[in-house]
């Protein structure tokens, strides 16, 4: 894929990234320096152990980011969309990644090599503060989910996880549809549990009028009752 120079600075997807704020002098640079790049659905952008190589913007698609579970059942920690920054928390101490991506649809991504952005980064204290709270963003929500996975009902498990897919997918209710890329076993490596009960509580979902759905195809999801569910405070039977 051909390469527009210094096209950091008119890139979109930049606005939702750790580049957001960062000056021209950096944009252009890390425009020089980087390659377009792509994956096909099921492919791997790296695995749990791999060394960390150089670092990854995320420009269009989707993939999962997990850690590998007991009897080699993965649990997925999120879901990375456009604006997804990988690589970036690499240093001596830490140069190997912690965790798999893998593409769930078509992925189109920039990469630039760790000792080319780390000569950039020394230079622009605005994306050094932007990596450091990415960190602790990142942080955030693995301690959410440890929480989560320790305390919440099947029922609050699977409200969240279609709420971050939700928002993963940008859904809109005035918009009516959205399809996903994730099967039923994808929600229950979401969740943090099975695959029958994911389908058992979507199925529970449909007879309250909360979602409608087939297959991978959601026309209809009530945000706001999702969302007091996932925070626990359904007036219905709490399930264990």
């Amino acid at each position: 894929m051909a390469i527009t120079q210094y096209d950091c600075i008119t890139c979109k997807v930049r606005n939702c990234s750790i580049l957001n704020n960062c000056d021209v002098n950096t944009l252009t640079a890390i425009s020089t320096y980087k390659l377009s790049r792509s994956l096909q659905k099921g492919e791997r952008l790296f695995s749990e152990g791999d060394p960390v190589l150089g670092v990854c913007f995320i420009k269009k698609g989707f993939l999962k980011v997990e850690l590998n579970g007991k009897q080699g059942r993965p649990l997925i920690l999120r879901i990375a969309g456009r604006g997804t920054v990988f690589g970036h928390r690499a240093s001596v101490r830490h140069s190997v990644h912690t965790c798999s991506a893998t593409a769930v649809s078509e992925v189109q991504y920039c990469y630039v090599p760790n000792e080319l952005f780390g000569e950039i980064a020394d230079k622009s204290p605005v994306l050094k503060l932007q990596i450091i709270n990415q960190f602790l963003d990142e942080l955030e929500l693995v301690e959410k989910k440890a929480i989560n996975l320790a305390h919440k009902t099947v029922r609050e498990k699977v409200a969240e996880a279609l709420l971050l897919l939700a928002e993963a997918y940008q859904y809109e209710e005035r918009k009516q549809s959205f399809r996903i890329s994730f099967c039923r076993q994808d929600i229950a490596d979401l969740a943090g549990t099975t695959k029958e009960q994911v389908s058992k509580i979507l199925k529970d979902f449909e007879k309250e009028g909360l979602i409608k759905c087939a297959a991978k195809k959601f026309s209809y999801l009530n945000t706001a009752r999702l969302r007091s569910i996932s925070n626990n405070h359904s007036l219905s039977g709490r399930e264990k």
